[in-house]
């Protein structure tokens, strides 16, 4: 199919909303453009909101979380840079531009899928909010958000295809003429045309960036960054190279602008089309770096796994004749099985607010790493390190701590016993 029947289909969509003599306000020069700041009630509150909350809960973690957990300074410095993104793109003169000028418009809109939403994700604002919140509220919130059907709807929604598709099908579905020139005439459209297209990145991103495991994660983030930048760089293209006027809407007030309304949208597919492809291209990059780093790791390891399947019993009794004799003494009070309790661990999820080592997927950091835990001389600050302790406190962390974060675990009594038996042969740190 040649590229002059694609955009001839695609131009040829009704456009009975997007009437060329339809007027939209917004400014006409460079004059009146400086001052046409866009101070939306619900934008400016929200925006200050996430502000207030992301700089509460990331002092309230430096405060509390020593020698250096919690969130690195990169982060922090990503999540400011994406909110101050949203500022220009939602606050500042941006805003109404778009509304007069197509090439603006876009520009708009790619800050807001591929600058803002990354950056956002990268600043991982849901540990600062937890730790913003009130501890009662926060470790409430946390219990809900373990629960097995908030689980199975998040892991559903964060699958990569989905969010692939979510984010694609808001792509397209809004740059049908006759909805796109739609939101130009409804503040109530536009304001759901932003948030479908913030969402729905917000959504994709997180999947990539925080969804993946292991080789076959880094892949798959990969395949997918990879096919965004070709559909969004089609959109992209069949804009740049339409012979015709796809959104009538501007033809008003594009030469205001000194640009024709076919120069405008010229402009704005190439804005979609290149700027936003070279960011896809170097988060393809930084996963293809990411996934070398792993395969790296894994063949330093591989040896040491290969003779543990070969002799599985000798290392067992190699670990307990070595390991020190506090901790050997430890495991066997617990009257628990470390195996039984790495099963365990993962079932409740520790992974989802902690570093574990030997537990898949368990890089969280909205609490404490447990690595080295068994070399530590108190647990949570609040209990001698000693076995009985560590049961007593993953059965009811609320008792011991008021303050702590830790949710309600509802462990059995086994249960906790077999995840303190694994957990006291976290010896190196």
């Amino acid at each position: 199919m040649s590229l002059e029947l694609i955009t001839g289909t695609f131009v040829h969509l009704p456009v009975c909303l997007a009437h060329a003599g339809s007027a939209i306000d917004g400014p006409r020069g460079w004059s009146e453009l400086w001052g046409a700041w866009e101070w939306d009630p619900f934008v400016v509150l929200a925006l200050l909101a996430t502000a207030w909350i992301y700089a509460r809960g990331s002092r309230r973690l430096r405060a509390e979380v020593s020698r250096g957990r919690g969130l690195r300074g990169w982060e922090i410095a990503c999540f400011w840079t994406g909110w101050l993104t949203l500022v220009i793109a939602l606050v500042s003169p941006l805003h109404p531009w778009g509304q007069v000028l197509f090439s603006a418009h876009m520009t708009q809109h790619e800050l807001l899928m591929v600058a803002a939403a990354p950056l956002l994700v990268l600043g991982r604002p849901v540990v600062a909010m937890l730790f913003a919140l009130p501890r009662g509220d926060a470790r409430e919130l946390s219990r809900l958000a373990r629960g097995p059907r908030i689980r199975a709807i998040w892991s559903a929604a964060t699958n990569p295809l989905v969010a692939w598709a979510v984010h694609a099908l808001a792509l397209w579905f809004w740059h049908v003429p006759p909805l796109f020139q739609a939101t130009l005439r409804s503040e109530p459209l536009h304001h759901l045309q932003h948030v479908s297209f913030f969402g729905s990145a917000l959504l994709f991103w997180w999947a990539l960036i925080h969804g993946r495991a292991g080789i076959r994660g880094f892949g798959v983030a990969i395949l997918y960054v990879f096919t965004t930048m070709l559909h969004t760089g089609l959109l992209g293209a069949l804009l740049t190279f339409a012979g015709t006027l796809i959104y009538p809407a501007y033809q008003q007030t594009a030469p205001d602008w000194s640009l024709t309304p076919l120069e405008d949208q010229q402009l704005g597919g190439v804005i979609m089309w290149v700027p936003a492809g070279l960011v896809y291209v170097c988060a393809a990059l930084a996963l293809l770096a990411g996934w070398l780093r792993h395969a790296d790791r894994q063949a330093a390891l591989r040896w040491p796994a290969r003779l543990a399947r070969t002799v599985p019993m000798l290392l067992i009794l190699l670990t307990v004749g070595c390991s020190r004799p506090e901790v050997a003494g430890a495991i066997q009070l617990t009257r628990g099985g470390p195996e039984a309790g790495r099963q365990a661990i993962a079932r409740a999820g520790c992974g989802s607010c902690h570093t574990i080592p030997g537990i898949a997927g368990a890089r969280a950091i909205v609490g404490p790493p447990l690595t080295g835990i068994a070399n530590r001389n108190y647990i949570a600050g609040v209990l001698p390190n000693e076995p009985e302790a560590m049961i007593r406190w993953l059965l009811d962390p609320g008792s011991h701590s008021p303050k702590t974060v830790m949710p309600d675990t509802g462990l059995s009594e086994q249960e906790a016993r077999d995840i303190a038996a694994y957990l006291y042969t976290l010896r190196e740190n």
